[in-house]
């Protein structure tokens, strides 16, 4: 219980950074969706961010995984395999960078938005930045400074969505007002979405004072006997990154380029804003990731690391479906403070989707949690085949399915797609790296907890139907401790 103890500190530290951060970040859904000119307006922005998030993958490397696994290493000097890291991704962006400034109307012809080639440049600061940012948040991950990483996410939270609100309110207000500048006249007679995305590179150039101490470790160079070597453990993890990305945002893009061009950009946003209110269990799946991926590093010679692996696991199991209850009971109070505008609650499926793409998530997070186990071993193209599967079936099932039935084929393209990563990552750990997992606790935590939401789902929305799902819910929260009490109890008493 010792080990749940501690990641549930670090968990905890990492969590208050992330769910305060994003909650503040997520403030921003309402601002947008309340300020900007169309629904449309929101889609562009999903559609760019989704984009981003797949190209994040080659900036980054995954130089982030390289450096925990290096790290561990007792030929090599942590400092060292930071600055080798980190040299690498600078340089890498700066070429990455020259390209997008030569090619940016073309880019931005491919991607759908050939009036705006300014967004290609944007983006590409914003990912080369971000990719070297994250060696120095991986830096403070591992060595356990929770509270330096938290206290620099939540500023550079607080900065991205001070700039958003300097272009979006206060700017307009000003304007509104009378004054006139020729600055001012520039910011609002420019495209809304442009200030949200400059306001993100702010955000992620600001962030490099924000972890001046770990650039000190630079000092050490760059090694490139150690560099060969890392690249030879992460260029595995491009691919799977890639392929994970397919999983997580290609549905976005699918969206746009497959249906009509006068609903995509709306359709896109209704997926975007409504894929957001699973706020909850995301953060704390991201949360719990920060926290146990260093772990799994630093415990991967002990003798008992498979159980160790099989205990967290169980306890994660318990914590994520809890939490998905918890979001299906505040659900319809939080989805119209989040969401401002009522069109968005016009759409057909926009609520219908919420409870599937939450399942999906919770997979998701049950998928991360176990493959941890091909990068602590190494076997990182052994990893790469879950990926790859769920992102056959991301796009196949989507190519087939959204001309039909739209963003609904995407949300449980989106859940198919987790469940089988979870379903083919667990027979290749079986096989490689096999765990001794309580499959009882954790199928069981599964099914209850979807048996209870379908009930959830059911109940109407009145006093009577709340009074019985916080009831199903505790008696659910009830029922782990009092298994988990038992067995501790019975296996006290064998041992007597």
């Amino acid at each position: 219980m010792s080990i749940i103890k501690k990641l549930a500190g670090q968990t905890a530290i990492y969590g208050i950074s992330t769910m305060v951060g994003r909650f503040i970040n997520y403030l921003l859904v309402p601002l947008y969706t309340a300020k900007l000119d169309n629904v449309a307006d929101y889609g562009v922005v999903g559609v760019m961010f989704s984009y981003a998030s797949f190209f994040a993958i080659i900036f980054a490397l995954g130089f982030e995984t390289a450096f925990f696994h290096f790290a561990q290493k007792d030929n090599f000097q942590k400092e060292k395999v930071f600055s080798t890291a980190s040299i690498s991704l600078v340089l890498s962006g700066f070429l990455f960078s020259i390209f997008a400034y030569f090619f940016a109307e073309p880019i931005m012809n491919w991607v759908g938005y050939p009036n705006h080639p300014e967004y290609a440049i944007f983006f590409t600061l914003i990912l080369a930045s971000d990719a070297v940012t994250a060696i120095g948040f991986a830096w403070l991950r591992n060595n356990q400074k929770a509270w330096n990483f938290a206290t620099v996410r939540i500023a550079n939270i607080f900065i991205n969505v001070g700039a958003n609100l300097f272009f979006l309110v206060v700017c307009p207000w000003l304007y509104e007002l009378g004054y006139t500048h020729t600055i001012l006249d520039s910011i609002i007679n420019t495209n809304q979405v442009t200030w949200i995305f400059v306001s993100n590179l702010i955000a992620s150039l600001a962030t490099f004072p924000l972890l001046l101490n770990t650039w000190r470790n630079l000092k050490f160079g760059f090694d490139y006997s150690l560099f060969k070597r890392m690249i030879q453990y992460s260029y595995p993890l491009i691919f799977i990154g890639l392929a994970g990305m397919i999983n997580e945002t290609f549905d976005r893009i699918l969206i746009k380029k497959m249906m009509p061009s006068d609903t995509a950009d709306y359709n896109a946003s209704i997926y975007n804003a409504f894929y957001k209110l699973s706020l909850i269990l995301t953060l704390f799946v991201q949360a719990f990731r920060f926290a146990v991926e260093p772990y799994f590093f630093q415990q991967s010679k002990s003798m008992d690391a498979k159980h160790q692996h099989a205990y967290i696991m169980k306890w994660f199991v318990y914590a994520v479906t809890t939490i998905f209850l918890g979001t299906l009971l505040i659900l319809p109070w939080i989805a119209p403070l989040l969401i401002r505008n009522p069109e968005y609650f016009k759409h057909p499926y926009g609520m219908k989707i919420v409870p599937i793409l939450l399942i999906a998530n919770m997979m998701l997070g049950i998928y991360y949690t176990l493959s941890v186990w091909y990068k602590v071993s190494g076997q990182t193209k052994i990893g790469a085949y879950p990926a790859f599967a769920g992102a056959f079936i991301t796009i196949f099932l989507n190519l087939l399915f959204i001309p039909k039935f739209g963003i609904l084929a995407s949300a449980y393209t989106t859940l198919i797609s987790y469940a089988s990563m979870v379903v083919f990552g667990y027979l290749l750990s079986k096989k490689y790296y096999p765990i001794p997992f309580e499959y009882s606790r954790i199928l069981g935590s599964i099914f209850t907890s979807l048996l209870i939401s379908w009930g959830m789902l059911n109940l109407p929305n009145t006093l009577f139907g709340y009074s019985i799902k916080i009831t199903l819910l505790l008696l659910f929260v009830a029922s782990i401790f009092w298994i988990e009490k038992r067995t501790q109890h019975y296996a006290e008493h064998k041992n007597h």
